[in-house]
This record gives C-alpha cells, sequence and structure tokens, in this order.
C-alpha cells in the first residue's frame, strides 16, 4: 500500500506514530489510580473526583479539539504540542503526586488526549485516497493495540524493577519517539484540502465529495439510530 501522487512518505512512518502514541497514552492511564490507592493511599473518593474531573473535562473539549484539528495546517504540530503537554502532565504526577497537582495534571492530560485520534485520522486522510482508507485505518489499529500490548510490558517491567512510580516516567521518553515519528511524516506529503475533506474527490458512487457540516450529525440515520436506541435504554434504566 503507497500514499497518493507518489509523494515522499514512509509508511512505516505513520505505523511508528500509531504504536507510540498508543504507548504514551497507556503509560499513564491505566496505571494511575493503582498507584494513587496502593502507594499514595488515596481514599477511592479522591480517586473518583480526580477522574470525574478529568473525564468531564475531556467530554467538553471533545468537539472545540475535533474542529481545530479539521480547520489547521499544522495538524503535526498539534500532535507535538500535545505530546509536550502530556509528558508535563506525567512529569508532575511522578514529581509532585499531591492532590491538587494530579487533578491539574490529570485535566491537562485528559484534554491532549482528545487530540491524538482526529489528528491522526487527518494525517491518515491527508496521506491516503479513500480507496486505501479502510486498509489503512486497520492497519493503523493493528499498530496501536501492538503499541497497547508493548508498553503494558514495558511498564510492568520498570514497576517491577523500580517502582509503580517511576512508571509516569516512560511518558517523556515515548514522546520524543512519538514526536520524532510524528515529525518524520514530510508536511508536504500531506493533502490538507482532503485532509478536512474539501477536495471535492469522487466517492465509490461517483459523487463528489465535500465538507461534512454539523447538519450530517441528524441527516446520518445509523447514527441518530443509536442516540435514540441509547436514549430509550437510559430511560428504562431503574431508578
Amino acid at each position: 500500500m503507497t500514499p497518493t501522487k507518489s509523494r515522499r512518505f514512509n509508511p512505516l512512518s505513520l505505523d511508528a506514530v500509531n504504536f507510540l502514541l498508543a504507548d504514551v497514552r497507556g503509560a499513564l492511564g491505566p496505571f494511575l489510580n493503582v498507584f494513587l490507592v496502593t502507594r499514595q493511599h488515596w481514599s477511592l473518593s479522591e480517586v473518583g473526583l480526580v477522574t470525574m474531573i478529568g473525564g468531564l473535562l475531556a467530554l467538553a473539549a471533545q468537539t472545540p479539539i475535533g474542529a481545530a484539528i479539521d480547520e489547521t495546517r499544522a495538524k503535526r504540530g498539534a500532535i507535538v504540542l500535545a505530546l509536550a503537554v502530556l509528558a508535563i502532565g506525567a512529569s508532575m504526577i511522578f514529581a509532585l503526586p499531591s492532590f491538587w497537582s494530579v487533578i491539574i495534571a490529570n485535566s491537562l492530560v485528559a484534554n491532549v488526549g482528545d487530540v491524538f485520534g482526529p489528528a491522526v485520522a487527518a494525517l491518515t486522510l491527508g496521506l491516503y485516497a479513500r480507496k486505501q482508507l479502510a486498509r489503512r485505518i486497520g492497519r493503523n489499529s493493528a499498530f496501536d493495540r501492538a503499541g497497547n500490548v508493548a508498553i503494558a510490558v514495558v511498564a510492568g517491567a520498570v514497576g517491577y524493577a523500580f517502582s509503580q512510580r517511576a512508571v509516569f516516567l516512560l511518558v517523556p521518553v515515548f514522546t520524543v519517539f512519538a514526536g520524532i515519528a510524528v515529525l518524520s511524516i514530510p508536511a508536504d506529503a500531506i493533502d490538507f484540502d482532503r485532509a478536512r475533506d474539501v477536495d471535492h474527490e469522487a466517492d465509490e458512487t461517483g459523487q463528489l465529495v465535500g465538507p461534512a457540516g454539523y447538519g450530517i450529525l441528524f441527516e446520518s440515520k445509523p447514527l441518530v439510530h443509536v442516540c435514540g436506541t441509547k436514549g430509550v435504554a437510559a430511560r428504562n434504566l431503574p431508578s
């Protein structure tokens, strides 16, 4: 599978991005709650509060971050900036695992975590034609899952050899490698019009494809059906 227009781009760079971003995220999230309870002796209510605040902030930031990723041409820069913030957040938790510093760090990490999904999707769309997307997205997912497995093994080894707290230092290490992988994708290899769906490329039916607005949220029958089903299920839950 080769990129479109024979542009100067090595597909292994995108493989490395997906693999290493999984490492960056995986080295922090699953271990934070365990570390706070077992090593810092936090109560479950304190851990729940930290998790809830981070989750709500991340939920609120998803749409504006996605819109910003769609609009900007600096998609590689957005990933690198998010990686830097992630490294700072993990370093804060390692250096000062107190209540307020963890809340601030976890909130930062939760928000920048919203960047990676849409940014990698935009890069993929900008590097490959639509007819190549299904296979390429499958390959992205394969390397993402491989990264999850790899970081679990590495984090377990680091935690066993040193301490649970040392696991957070893996984040800055992997952010450096992930940043190098992102920047190894040449900017001129990315079709920024196609990356934000304004290239007017024909789809499989021969129809010209343009940018999708917010109206598609209401026009997509599968999406409306899923939302409606969830709403009915929620109303039927026992109180």
